[in-house]
């Protein structure tokens, strides 16, 4: 059933990216959300610097030893999310063999190293934990329930972690596929 923001359904969700050209010829890559009359944009570009500022201000480690690590972790927690998204849609459970099978398989289909406990990117969290993206999705959100955002929240940092992760840490893994 979907949720009801002021007479607008959630299913009147709408996600793009669009290319923005400066007049000093620099592009910048928008993220455009719609949710009802509710508009935001969100510039990747920025978003993507204050990530990686954010990562060699905060990391014990040198800002490519994050991105190896990121290499494995993201693709991984992609993964998991399939898997338990599968697992709740059909009211399945999985032993934690199969899962194991299931990332051997996608390893040798799609020449990846991945980790089955990872769960956690810090890339969503560096996303989620932003104060303009924060404030964007109050701005988009305001007045539905907090279930409704944080569907929302997710859909949104997952399309910016997706795009991020390809530009900046592995242009060569489609995630796209892999959240197929």
């Amino acid at each position: 059933m979907p949720a009801n923001i002021s007479g607008t359904p959630f299913n009147s969700f709408g996600i793009s990216f669009i290319q923005k050209q400066s007049c000093w010829r620099k592009s910048d890559d928008i993220l455009r959300c719609s949710m009802g009359q509710r508009t935001i944009k969100l510039s990747t570009n920025t978003l993507n610097n204050r990530i990686l500022t954010s990562v060699a201000r905060q990391s014990t480690k040198d800002i490519n030893a994050w991105k190896r690590d990121e290499r494995t972790v993201y693709p991984s927690r992609v993964i998991n999310q399939g898997i338990d998204k599968y697992c709740a849609e059909n009211s399945r459970n999985i032993s934690s063999e199969v899962r194991q099978r299931v990332f051997k398989l996608i390893e040798k289909d799609y020449s990846l190293k991945l980790n089955i406990i990872a769960a956690q990117s810090s890339i969503n969290h560096l996303i989620i934990g932003n104060g303009r993206f924060g404030d964007k999705i109050n701005m988009l959100c305001k007045g539905v329930s907090r279930e409704v955002k944080n569907q929302t929240m997710d859909v949104i940092a997952n399309q910016l972690a997706d795009q991020f992760f390809q530009k900046h840490i592995s242009p060569d893994v489609d995630i796209k596929q892999l959240r197929r």
